[in-house]
């Protein structure tokens, strides 16, 4: 209904219902329910299917996690957000029971600077962003079935949802600070390493791949806080590495057993860094 995607549910029961209503040439609007499932638009399906439409997504009830451009945005009940539908991006939903509104526009009809629209996607915007709750508003009645259209009413209100929504994304990108933005994509990458380091098989590859960024825009995000992603995420292993040894006690596993659950494949490697980085060995660590 919108865009190709790759969807994966969770291993139980799928179910979801659409109801899609045209505004205007050059935009639709959308009821949509779901249950939990994971939808990726990769590079490669971007490529094959190109396309200049927005997804403007607004949330009614249950909440997910949208990923685009190297940001995460949550949307719970009220937020809004914003997908280019022409980059990669991924959709997390946890739960059964979603509901939303999709209004579907074309850039040419927003008539913002492309540079606008990339500040502005994967961005969470609650009542407090300036136009929020106009748009809101309009959104929600867009899909009513007391709303009665001809093509010349069409055209009037998608130019006033278009107009609505660019002053939304203006607010939004004015207040989002150059250095705020590289904190949040800082924070989105370091939980996404947190998550996974006790996979060996983690690389800055994977950790851009992930997030539809180039491995020198992840390197240099991690370089505004004077970090690497390598130094990161072994910090993250030795502090997991840590937290095992303390309770190695009652979990009663070896020193190969938690350096296998902190990342590390070689237990010698592990034990290497692990005195480069605390000045005793694991052993040494767990006796003091």
């Amino acid at each position: 209904m919108f865009v190709p995607l790759h969807c994966r549910g969770d291993g139980s029961r799928f179910a979801a219902r659409i109801a899609q209503r045209r505004i205007s040439p050059s935009m639709w609007v959308s009821r949509v329910s779901f249950d939990a499932h994971e939808a990726e638009r990769p590079r490669a399906l971007v490529e094959a299917d190109a396309t200049d439409h927005l997804l403007v997504m607004m949330q009614l009830r249950g909440a997910w996690t949208l990923s685009q451009r190297g940001r995460g945005a949550r949307l719970g009940a009220g937020s809004i957000a914003l997908v280019d539908a022409g980059e990669p991006y991924r959709m997390s939903v946890p739960t059964r029971g979603q509901d939303l509104i999709v209004l579907q526009l074309t850039r040419e009809s927003l008539g913002l600077s492309d540079r606008a629209i990339g500040e502005s996607v994967a961005r969470a915007t609650g009542a407090s962003v300036p136009g929020q709750a106009a748009l809101r508003a309009l959104l929600f009645s867009l899909q009513s079935s007391q709303l009665s259209l001809d093509a010349h009413a069409g055209s009037g209100i998608a130019r006033a949802v278009s107009d609505t929504l660019a002053v939304v994304m203006r607010a939004l990108t004015r207040d989002a600070a150059p250095e705020a933005d590289r904190r949040a994509r800082l924070a989105v990458l370091q939980r996404w390493l947190r998550d996974h380091c006790g996979d060996p098989g983690v690389t800055v590859e994977r950790l851009a791949a992930h997030h539809f960024l180039s491995v020198r825009q992840v390197h240099a995000i991690f370089a505004g806080a004077s970090d690497s992603p390598a130094a990161y995420l072994r910090r993250v292993r030795l502090n997991r590495a840590a937290e095992l040894l303390e309770s190695r006690a009652a979990s009663g596993l070896t020193v190969r057993a938690i350096a296998g659950e902190a990342g590390y494949s070689d237990s010698a490697a592990f034990i290497r860094a692990f005195t480069r980085a605390y000045g005793c060995s694991p052993t040494q660590w767990r006796a003091g």
